[in-house]
Order: structure tokens, then sequence, then C-alpha cells
């Protein structure tokens, strides 16, 4: 994956993430441990949660009961991470690093969340499901999301800008985000700001990165050609919510097993 500046959502506003995009993190949760188990991996489990950012997802699935290792590319989300189960005996880690450097380590399920979108080159693309592949035990679940393409153009078109403002600690703290569709690419062209106002004061951040969207073919031939079992698509984390009826692609997939289990 090429080298990008970090954008301060990841690093000098990582402490501000949580506040800034908010999830329903334990109902989500709870459908991802359930589609586990409706494949065999129960409570107990090794789980990876690769690109795990905060650390909100891997605590609450260690909640649940798995033994969970988050990794993330960037060193300020993993010290949100690591304060925030610090003290607390869930089975839980964290690394910075790249979840595509070969490992020898091999987990039961996968989870990814939204951060394949971030991966703009066909090589890196068809790396990500080698990694995952790789490090799946013999029929072991991968479940992740991505930006579908259709979908995002349409919303994205209808609804370029994003603003959020949240007071903190440190100060009231304003976001915005304008997104351009490049149609010839399958990319989101996205400008950033963060601006912190306190004590009179405010400071600017800004960011430019790219976005490149996924479609449901280009995700089946990725799976196929990497020994996965054709996935269930949903809408959402959310087996009620199908295809098209938001702007992601949630699947969940197994590794096909082996003649002879390796666990």
């Amino acid at each position: 994956m090429s080298e990008t500046p970090p954008r301060p959502f990841y690093s000098t506003y990582a402490w501000a993430f949580n506040l800034l995009i908010d999830r329903p993190v334990r109902k989500e949760c709870a459908t991802i441990a359930a589609w586990l188990v409706e494949r065999g991996v129960r409570p107990g489990a090794v789980l990876l949660d690769a690109g795990c950012g905060t650390g909100r997802y891997a605590g609450e699935m260690a909640r649940r009961g798995y033994v969970v290792h988050g990794i993330d590319a960037s060193p300020d989300m993993i010290d949100v991470a690591r304060r925030s189960v610090a003290g607390s005996p869930l089975p839980v880690t964290f690394e910075a690093g790249d979840f595509l450097a070969a490992s020898d380590r091999r987990f039961d399920a996968i989870l990814c969340r939204g951060v394949l979108n971030e991966f703009e080159e066909d090589c890196d693309r068809a790396a990500v499901f080698i990694a995952f592949a790789r490090a799946l035990r013999s029929g072991g679940v991968l479940i992740m999301d991505v930006r579908d393409w259709d979908a995002s153009v349409e919303r994205k078109t209808r609804e370029p800008l994003f603003r959020k403002s949240v007071d903190t600690e440190h100060g009231r703290l304003e976001f915005s985000a304008l997104t351009r569709v490049d149609p010839e690419r399958h990319r989101l062209l996205i400008t950033e700001r963060h601006t912190l106002i306190a004590d009179g004061s405010e400071r600017s951040a800004d960011a430019e990165f790219v976005m490149r969207c996924w479609t449901r073919q280009e995700l089946d031939t990725a799976l196929a050609a990497n020994g996965f079992e054709p996935a269930s698509y949903f809408g959402a984390y959310d087996p009620a919510i199908g295809v098209g009826a938001t702007d992601r692609l949630v699947l969940v997939t197994s590794h096909r097993r082996a003649m002879t289990d390796d666990r």
C-alpha cells in the first residue's frame, strides 16, 4: 500500500474519533457474534480485528468471550484502544502494525471493518485477501464491510458534505468532509477539516485522501481466488437490512476446510 501522510482523523485527532463517528457497537457486535456462532466459531475462539482503530469492536467482542487481537496502522489509534481497556481483565491485545504483513499467527475468525476502501491499487487490494486466507485457520470465518460503489455514488452525489460538531474536554471540535466522485476509477476524493476551538482561538488541520469503493463482483472474484466460500451479503450489521439499503456491503464467508484440520 502506497505511503501517504496520516490523516488527522487517525493521528492528531485520534482521541476524538469515537465522538465524531458514533456507532451502535454493542448491537452490531451482537450480530457479529451470532454470525460467528452460526459458522461454528464460538466464544473462546481467537479473533483478529484487522484495522481495529480505537478498539471499540475488539473490546466488545472480548466482553462476549472471544480472545481478540487488534491491529491498526495508526499508533495513535492503538494508544486510544489500549487506554480503553487499561486495567481490564478482558482477553484483548492491541498492536500497531500492518495486518498484511506475514505472521505466524492463525485465527479462527477475522473482522475487518471499513478500512479496505483506503486500498487504492489493484495489487494492494489483491494482497488483502491473500493475507486473510493465510491468517485464517482452516474453516475460519471472515466478516468485513466496504463501501458499495453504486450506492456510494448515489449518496455522495446527493449528500457531498458531512459536518459534525462535538464538545470535548479539549474544546469545541468541528469536523467537515467534502466528497467528490471519480467515476472512472470508482473513487471518492475527500477533503477533511478538523477545527478545535478553545480559549478563544482556533486550530485547524486539513487532509485530502482517496477512497476506492468496491463492487460485489470484485469481492466475489477475490474471495473465490483465495479459497473462500460464496459470501452472504447484507447492507449493514443487521441481517434484516439487505444489499442496496445502505452504501455498505457487509459480507460473511468461511475459508474452505482443508483435507486435514490445522487446529
